[in-house]
């Protein structure tokens, strides 16, 4: 059983900043210590999922350490990037909400858990993620530009930078998956803290 977060979404939650979760590997003990091993023996002595959940949302609930609300330049910041995927600038966006640069990246950094612009980057990956796998051929260069890249040695950098494997050994790999008749990876996010 796991909980995903929207981004800015885990920090209420928590007892600290998204931020200090990045590139770690952390149990729920190491976070909620004892009480998180209680919720684990709790959930696994219920036989229904309604109530594994039921009891995972209390234990969420009662853990909320601050009303779970964003800030509101790192709201306006997600929703930008949502709407504007292509190339936003984070000076830009800093100016709109009315912060400083500094101000603004470790607002969004704490709340989300990664500066902005690797969030962007992220976001720019899932993108290109959720194109191969509708993609019967795969254009990298045209999809490297689509997905607002420099060009397709930029994308290919970001790829291996996120994936481990170059573009080529993930659609080798995608299509030993679907023609072991095995469904293939899917891609709706990847791990970010918050």
């Amino acid at each position: 059983m796991g909980v995903g977060f929207k981004p800015g979404g885990a920090f209420p939650f928590l007892g600290l900043g998204a931020d200090e979760l990045l590139d770690t590997h952390a149990s729920l003990q190491d976070i909620w210590g004892r009480g998180a091993l209680e919720i684990r023996e709790r959930i696994s002595a219920e036989r229904t999922d309604a109530r594994r959940l039921q009891i995972l949302q209390d234990a969420l609930l009662s853990r909320l350490v601050r009303r779970p609300e964003r800030h509101p330049a790192v709201l306006s910041a997600l929703d930008y990037f949502r709407r504007n995927p292509s190339r936003p600038i984070v000076g830009n966006v800093a100016r709109e909400v009315g912060l400083s640069n500094r101000r603004f990246i470790d607002v969004f950094n704490f709340q989300v858990g990664v500066k902005p612009k690797l969030f962007l980057r992220i976001q720019r990956f899932q993108r290109v993620l959720q194109k191969v796998h509708l993609l019967p051929v795969v254009d990298w260069g045209q999809l490297a530009l689509e997905q607002g890249y420099f060009d397709q040695s930029h994308l290919i950098r970001d790829f291996v930078a996120f994936s481990g494997l170059s573009p080529a050994d993930y659609l080798r790999r995608l299509h030993e998956f679907r023609n072991d008749g095995t469904d293939p990876i899917k891609f709706n996010h990847l791990p970010l803290a918050g």
